[in-house]
């Protein structure tokens, strides 16, 4: 979900926002200071923005790009919203949140909708690559489809247009992802944990939404069944080519889209997740299976098959790695000092806390009166 909040930034965050910028374009130690705090949550200050907005700021809740000017054709806040918040919380409570978020930063009024994806995730053992393009009935040009190491991963219908569709292989993309938390969701849903996962998904812009007339969030979300019975009926179809005629609208629907075409918006999704954090950092979970790989690895090499003692000689190693890392000693800086410098950089990264901030800088020396009377 994207959003665009029209509004003015304050004059005083605008002057914060583009010092915390000039820190962030410095060193790396200096560059781990470039967070700002609103609410609960810690935001990167990221050391460039994209387009004509000045400002961009990330944590694993919201990517928010500021315009720093004053131009009524330019947002004050375009924000994309993570797809693991939105499946913590629905739409309109994450926005109220949101714009209340942007509330510190300066005026802001309601926000306009500039990119919503609706999409449905479905368990089958259905070969989805049972068909050909041409049995893709679809008002786009592009058809494409795409395969990893002989693994076939989906299609994308109309990529670049203002309406495209996707159906790919979303539980192979969340084991290569680590996107833990859908398997959970896709669980308690009813799933067997082992039949392939695909995911239907339709990306409406700006440009499309208007032509439907749904402008706000709220009349985006009352007509979700619209926008799909649009999306499924008339923009795109999968049909069974029929030899014996070549007028293609009047092919027979597949099986699989009378399926996902009938779905209805109109009762509630699937469960959502319990709880949430707006952090991109990669859980404790996920980093020991991985140290616990390292430890055995080194184990395997050495000959070391005690635990403290495979732990002790990945220290060694990692100490090692570390004191090449800072130049041998050449860099001003301690190997502790570099520690806390790399793990500062992470904190930044991952949005887990505030660093400690940069120690003033030295007022420009200055002589007193008997310094500049004695040289005359």
């Amino acid at each position: 979900m994207y959003l665009s909040y029209p509004g003015v930034l304050s004059p005083d965050r605008v002057s914060q926002l583009r010092h915390l910028k000039s820190i962030a374009q410095g060193p790396n130690h200096e560059a781990a200071k470039a967070q700002l705090q609103l609410g609960s949550h810690v935001f990167e200050v990221k050391d460039k923005s994209s387009g004509l907005f000045a400002f961009t700021l990330v944590d694993g809740s919201y990517m928010i790009r500021l315009g720093a000017g004053k131009s009524k054709q330019l947002p004050m806040a375009y924000v994309q919203v993570s797809s693991q918040l939105l499946s913590h919380k629905g739409p309109m409570e994450i926005e109220s949140e949101l714009r209340d978020l942007l509330r510190q930063l300066g005026e802001v009024h309601a926000p306009k909708v500039s990119r919503v994806d609706l999409f449905l995730d479905f368990a089958c053992d259905l070969s989805m690559e049972g068909w050909n393009r041409e049995a893709w009935v679809t008002r786009a040009c592009a058809v494409n489809q795409y395969a990893e190491d002989k693994t076939f991963t989906g299609w994308t219908i109309g990529a670049g247009g203002a309406l495209m569709a996707r159906l790919y292989h979303k539980l192979l993309e969340c084991k290569k992802s680590g996107k833990e938390y859908l398997l959970d969701l896709w669980a308690r849903a009813g799933w067997d944990q082992e039949m392939p996962v695909w995911r239907l998904e339709f990306q409406f812009k700006r440009e499309v939404l208007v032509q439907l007339d749904l402008d706000t969030l709220g009349s985006v979300m009352e007509n979700r069944a619209g926008l799909w019975s649009y999306a499924t009926t008339e923009w795109l179809r999968l049909c069974l080519p029929t030899e014996a005629d070549n007028t293609r609208s009047r092919w027979p629907v597949h099986p699989l889209w009378m399926a996902v075409s009938s779905v209805d918006w109109g009762v509630q999704g699937g469960p959502l997740l319990r709880s949430y954090q707006a952090l991109r950092a990669p859980s404790l979970s996920w980093l020991g299976a991985r140290t616990l790989s390292a430890y055995a690895s080194i184990g395997a090499i050495t000959g070391i098959t005690d635990f403290d003692a495979a732990a002790l000689e990945a220290k060694k190693h990692a100490y090692d790695v570390l004191g090449k890392q800072n130049g041998g000693g050449l860099s001003g800086v301690g190997d502790e000092q570099f520690f806390r410098e790399k793990v500062e950089a992470l904190t930044r990264l991952y949005n887990t806390r505030m660093n400690p901030a940069l120690p003033p800088a030295p007022e420009p020396y200055q002589h007193n009166e008997y310094e500049r009377q004695s040289r005359g």
